[in-house]
């Protein structure tokens, strides 16, 4: 489908424009992926006639061939479109086994699928797969404020026996016996009320429809599904319904060859309790939850993982790459240990995560993935320590690192950030992978807030305090930041991870006075003139970059040349080297060819690297306060870059309402500059 050739129309109080993506209502206003917006126009073109999925893939994915799961995902998307405006636009019907349906809203009035009688119940068989729960929300922020809850209470939700489909119902004993385990799961949520089990069937032998069950249980949402057993497989499906709005949020199917039962249920009640998550938030948390109880060997063996793991960290940063995969081959080796004695323990599960997504052992390095391929088979592991504890922060704040990092899904990110430290307000992943996100989206004063609550836990691990300075720099207060670079530098000055950072610094200010003096600092002050091997070479880098402020670009230009082919060749496959993914490298690549003059390579390597999703440097994104270059921004290819992907243009939007709202400093559309005023740290804060 040719979005470009598709008329607008309205469906109830939604206005939908195919051509850009947009869908705007009385108060609001987002942009849909395009994949998105084609299955919105041919359903509603369907007019309340069902859509097969193969009708689906002909017109969105050009008859490819795709999964259930890429279906899904859009199909969550527009569900959460509709329950946002509460099912006064459309509402959409999963026809078993066979489509989906549009009821558009006549008038607003709320458009809501017939009520789930018994015997719709038992035909129930929804089509879904393991990455729904993944699917984005894509709301903005503003619409995201105004969605969070206003009120400490509890979210409450029942859960329905589920429906027995095999013939004579001779295994029903075990669909209900699988909704009552998921329902256990559930209970352990903070901030979730979940009915007791004897009340919830109970109404459901009545025959009830969905919006009775929860007005006389007090329920918020609605849990139900169906097991069905035939040739040696096993499928559960499961669905959860809105009871306020009458809508489908959410549904997944799980297949088991073998009828692995446990198995099903840990994915099920993982599934569930992850859409669940996000939606419950932070304010619904009254008390820090008790921790789950963890098998004391296994406590002990990861305690030396987790110090491992630090060590990892910091001896990449200084270049000693032996020693910090021998650091990771250890710790791989305790989280072995470890899962073999409980395969469910959180904290293994995250450390091996964080393994897995940076590719910090020898094994895992010699794999060729990319840095999303190993993010994705990370966010399996982190999915799993949730389905083991929904309460676990480390679980959670990893999980929220990956939305924000590697799928730009900001508003679910920031309900895991915001829920990690309502549970541990002191975690300190937690708040530097939240500060990260909000100076992503311009959210600099947010951002400050949290990298002073890292200096005032952490005072002494370098990485996690150059958020300090990267939190002023993007509240345009130079001089703090250069104070605290100077007092890190004098402290760490083999740190090459700090090093670049001074050198990206000094050259996206095209400031050469600056960059020459801190060369001869680190040269000669510091080293008396013979640095180490790796310090010489970054100071080699950082001499071409002086010579390009200088006028003279070709031997910046010819360094980053020969990067970028060793990058095509391979070493874009590699894991986080020095603290950075490889796909940054392209970022960074993109800020020396800026800087240097060569527009067009930028241009080029700024493309890919946000289809990376990289936002490495956000001073330098659109309105930030080192933006790129005159000459690059005054490009026409510049302008299109940002709007061939709508996550894009919500980037910019959202940066955009940050500038508006003097939240970080930079420059308007129409070209003044803004500062914010910064707060005063706090008396009690070291920063």
């Amino acid at each position: 489908m040719d979005l470009t050739g598709e008329s607008g129309f309205h469906l109830g109080i939604l206005e939908v424009s195919p051509p850009t993506c947009a869908v705007t209502w009385p108060g609001g206003r987002e942009v849909l992926q395009p994949r998105v917006m084609q299955a919105l126009v041919v359903l509603a073109k369907a007019q309340g006639a069902v859509v097969s999925r193969d009708a689906l893939i002909a017109s969105c994915w050009d008859g490819r061939f795709v999964g259930e799961d890429a279906i899904t995902r859009v199909m969550v998307q527009l569900r959460r479109l509709a329950e946002r405006l509460e099912g006064r636009a459309y509402g959409i019907e999963t026809i078993p086994r066979v489509g989906y349906r549009l009821m558009a809203a006549p008038d607003g009035a709320v458009a809501t699928p017939a009520p789930w009688t018994a015997g719709r119940r038992r035909a129930l068989q929804l089509a879904g797969g393991a990455a729904a729960v993944a699917a984005a929300g894509g709301a903005g922020w503003a619409a995201w404020r105004a969605m969070r809850p206003s009120r400490a209470a509890p979210v409450t939700i029942a859960v329905l026996p589920f429906d027995d489909l095999a013939p004579g119902e001779q295994t029903r004993f075990v669909a209900v016996g699988l909704a009552r385990e998921v329902r256990n799961s559930l209970s352990r949520i903070a901030g979730l009320s979940v009915i007791a089990d004897a009340s919830s069937f109970a109404l459901s032998a009545r025959r009830l429809n969905d919006r009775d069950i929860g007005r006389r249980l007090g329920a918020d949402y609605l849990l139900k599904g169906s097991v069905e057993q035939a040739g040696g497989e096993t499928r559960v499906s499961a669905e959860l319904v809105n009871l306020a709005s009458g809508l489908q949020v959410w549904s997944q199917t799980q297949e088991s060859r073998g009828g692995d039962l446990f198995k099903l249920q840990d994915q099920v009640a993982g599934a569930v309790i992850q859409e669940l998550i996000v939606r419950i938030g932070a304010d619904r948390i009254r008390e820090p939850p008790p921790p789950r109880r963890r098998d004391p060997e296994v406590f002990r063996i990861m305690l030396g993982a987790n110090e491992l793991i630090e060590q990892t960290r910091a001896l990449g940063m200084i270049n000693r790459a032996e020693a910090a995969s021998d650091a990771a081959d250890q710790a791989q080796a305790m989280v072995t240990q470890a899962l073999a004695i409980d395969p469910q323990d959180p904290g293994a599960l995250v450390v091996e995560a964080a393994l897995v997504r940076n590719g910090w052992t020898r094994e895992l390095a010699r794999q060729p993935l990319s840095g999303a391929q190993r993010a994705a088979s990370a966010a399996e592991l982190l999915h799993k320590a949730l389905a083991a504890d929904p309460n676990d922060p480390s679980a959670l704040a990893a999980l929220g690192d990956y939305y924000r990092r590697f799928e730009w899904r900001w508003d679910e990110a920031e309900a895991l950030f915001r829920r990690a430290l309502a549970i541990d307000p002191n975690h300190l992943e937690a708040h530097w992978a939240y500060g990260h996100q909000l100076g992503t989206l311009g959210r600099a004063l947010e951002h400050l807030q949290h990298a002073r609550a890292i200096v005032r836990l952490d005072p002494e691990t370098v990485y996690r305090l150059l958020d300090m300075p990267r939190a002023l720099y993007q509240l345009g207060d130079h001089a703090g930041t250069m104070a605290l670079y100077d007092s890190l530098l004098a402290a760490n000055p083999d740190n090459l991870f700090l090093l670049r950072e001074l050198y990206f610094t000094h050259l996206i200010e095209s400031d050469a006075p600056a960059l020459a003096a801190r060369i001869r600092q680190v040269r000669d002050d510091i080293w008396k003139g013979v640095p180490p091997k790796a310090v010489a070479a970054l100071l080699a880098r950082a001499a071409a970059g002086l010579e390009a402020l200088q006028g003279r670009p070709a031997a910046l230009i010819a360094l980053v040349d020969k990067d970028v082919a060793a990058y095509d060749l391979g070493a874009g496959l590699s894991g986080t080297t020095q603290g950075r993914a490889s796909v940054d490298l392209l970022f960074i690549y993109a800020m020396e060819y800026a800087w240097a003059g060569a527009v067009g390579p930028a241009i080029q390597m700024l493309d890919r690297a946000l289809a990376g999703r990289s936002v490495y440097w956000p001073a330098c994104l659109p309105f930030g306060v080192a933006h790129f270059p005159t000459a690059m921004r005054a490009d026409p290819r510049y302008a299109a870059l940002w709007r061939t992907d709508p996550q894009r243009q919500e980037l910019l939007r959202r940066r955009l309402w940050s500038i508006e709202h003097r939240q970080m400093a930079g420059y308007l559309p129409d070209g003044p500059r803004v500062t914010p005023k910064i707060p005063p740290a706090p008396r009690s804060g070291a920063a």
